[in-house]
């Protein structure tokens, strides 16, 4: 699949979220990939309740001066029809205020300042790979969760433009229960 499909996905995908108030999601969470010729492999989830543990840099003491409530980490492998594969990383870090999710999302937005660090890869039978995020996108939900997607390459052809379109598209999985 070009990455025309996944742009044009992503836009529907941010209609329907705005529509329903960000906050409606598919019945079935995997859906939207299945919808761009992709299948979800396999995934981890994790729950912390000490963010700055699992972090590094400036986002690591923005977290040991201001505390999570919780953190959600999710790892997961995509693949197409053509044997390539995607590694995701998502995190949902929540805090008890909008204001100190505020500032979280503005150092985690900013490239090389420091990141939530993925669960590792052996939790999927691959292994580690240094997430870049260079393939990155991030949200904010209810005012007080701030979500982050990062995407990596391990096999196959996909381009950068196509593994932004995934993690623009990854932001909106639903939390882990």
């Amino acid at each position: 699949m070009g990455t025309g499909g996944v742009v044009a996905a992503v836009a529907v995908a941010g209609a329907v979220a705005a529509g329903a108030g960000g906050l409606a999601g598919p019945a079935d969470p995997d859906q939207v990939w299945r919808d761009n010729g992709l299948r979800v492999v396999d995934r981890a989830t994790r729950e912390d309740v000490d963010c700055a543990a699992h972090s590094f840099g400036q986002v690591q003491e923005l977290l040991t001066a201001t505390p999570c409530v919780v953190l959600d980490r999710m790892l997961f492998t995509l693949t197409d029809d053509e044997g390539g594969t995607i590694l995701v990383s998502v995190a949902w870090v929540e805090f008890d205020d909008r204001a100190k999710a505020r500032e979280f999302k503005r150092v985690e937005d900013v490239h090389g300042t420091g990141d939530i660090r993925p669960l590792p890869g052996a939790l999927l039978r691959v292994d580690d790979v240094p997430f870049t995020a260079l393939n990155y996108d991030s949200d904010t939900l209810d005012g007080t969760t701030v979500v982050v997607a990062e995407t990596e390459l391990l096999t196959g052809g996909f381009t950068a433009d196509y593994l932004d379109g995934i993690a623009a598209l990854a932001v909106d999985t639903p939390r882990p229960a």
